[in-house]
This record gives C-alpha cells, sequence and structure tokens, in this order.
C-alpha cells in the first residue's frame, strides 16, 4: 500500500504547543513519551500522523536511534528550526535560545535523556517550567567554560517548595567509581535516580540515595 501523504500542519493547536515546549524544555522525546502525555487514549496512528504533520511543516525533526535491546529501535523527536523560533518567541514559552536545541543529541547519549526525561512528566506544570537537562545547566553554569567545576547531573528542576531537585539517571552502564563521584557531587542534594530495574541495588551499594525510578529496557520509551 503506497504511503499516506500528509498535509503541513497549517495552524498550531493547543496540544501541539505544549508538544513543542515539552520538546524545547526536554531536548528529545520518544513517540510513546508523546502519545502517553497526549493521546493516551487513541490509537497510535492518530498520535503519528499528528506529528508527521508538523515535522512536514518544520517544527519537528524525527530520528530512528537504536533502543537499549540490541536488535530495536526507537522512534524519537527534537525540535526543528521552526519549532525553536516558536518556543523562544512571546508567542510560545520564550525560552532562551541558549538553551533550546534543534539536534537530538550525541547517538551515545539520547536513550539516556529520553530516560532522564520521564521525571519529567511526572512533575506539576509549574515544576516543568523550572526543567533543566544537563546540557542546559552546563550552559547556564558556565561549565564549558570551566567555570564552575561542578557535577553536574541529567536534569534539574524546583519542586513545589522550592527545593531543587536533581535527576540522575544510570542505564547499566556506570561503573562503581563513576557512581561514587556522582554521590559525591550530590552530596546533601535531593536526587531522583532512574535505572532499569533491579539497578538500584547496584546504585545503593556504591552510595546513591533518595527516589528510585525504575523502569524495563524496551518498555516505556520506546
Amino acid at each position: 500500500m503506497p504511503r499516506k501523504a500528509y498535509a503541513r500542519a497549517k495552524q498550531l493547536t493547543v496540544r501541539d504547543k505544549n508538544i513543542l515546549t515539552d520538546l524545547a524544555r526536554c531536548r528529545v522525546l520518544s513517540v510513546n513519551q508523546i502519545r502517553d502525555a497526549y493521546w493516551p487514549a487513541a490509537k497510535e496512528r492518530t498520535c503519528t500522523d499528528r506529528l508527521e504533520q508538523l515535522e512536514k511543516a518544520g517544527y519537528l525533526k524525527g530520528h530512528t536511534v537504536g533502543a537499549e535491546k540490541p536488535g530495536t529501535f526507537m522512534k524519537i523527536y527534537c525540535l526543528d528550526t521552526k519549532g525553536k523560533r516558536w518556543a523562544t518567541s512571546p508567542e510560545g514559552p520564550g525560552l532562551d535560545r541558549s538553551i533550546v536545541f534543534i539536534h537530538p543529541g550525541k547517538s551515545n547519549e539520547v536513550i539516556h535523556q529520553i530516560r532522564t526525561n520521564q521525571v519529567y512528566f511526572r512533575l506539576s506544570e509549574s515544576e516543568k517550567a523550572t526543567w533543566r537537562i544537563g546540557d542546559a545547566l552546563e550552559i547556564e553554569h558556565g561549565v564549558f567554560k570551566g567555570g564552575s567545576g561542578m557535577e553536574v547531573p541529567d536534569a534539574s528542576y524546583t519542586s513545589e517548595t522550592g527545593e531543587e531537585i536533581l535527576v540522575e539517571t544510570d542505564c547499566g552502564k556506570y561503573t562503581p567509581t563513576q557512581i561514587k563521584e556522582k554521590v559525591s557531587g550530590f552530596a546533601g542534594r535531593k536526587t531522583v535516580w532512574v535505572c532499569p530495574a533491579g539497578r538500584e541495588f547496584t546504585l545503593t551499594k556504591y552510595g546513591a540515595q533518595g527516589e528510585f525510578l525504575t523502569y524495563h529496557p524496551g518498555a516505556g520509551g520506546n
């Protein structure tokens, strides 16, 4: 059967604007994350059709990347130029251009960021507005310029009570030394650790404390 031709999205809906805002804050999201957030009861095609319309209109860019399980793949989206222009304008959330990206990131870090962003969807609207991924934190704190020497988490946000919460993801690849370095760098700060189910025992063995959000590779983010 010939592939369906998708019309270009001519006008942004409220849902479209929310998706663009999420991508501006999170950098990259999987189709499943977007579908679960905005089309939880609809057929998958309903979600993918609209995303492809937004892509054709220049707001989004779709990519297919290797997932955690060998031989499996994940469809992801990030902003395109038009989407960034909207997200950094007065018509959109007006975000700082320096921390809004139009590339999903390094190929070996995309899944890591996808898993980190699962925490974002558990937050209140006011907490989501404070969400910063690691790349944005590095820019804001001048880490690339040698300005802080801080241990940068994969993300952070400000809770409803005004407390900064750090988010760190271990997809099962951190060595004991790396875990200890993260723990030392985050000492005294509330941290949410994201990891595959069962991995939390390794993290706690080497000093990790806080909340643990676990997932099963091949589920949730795909």
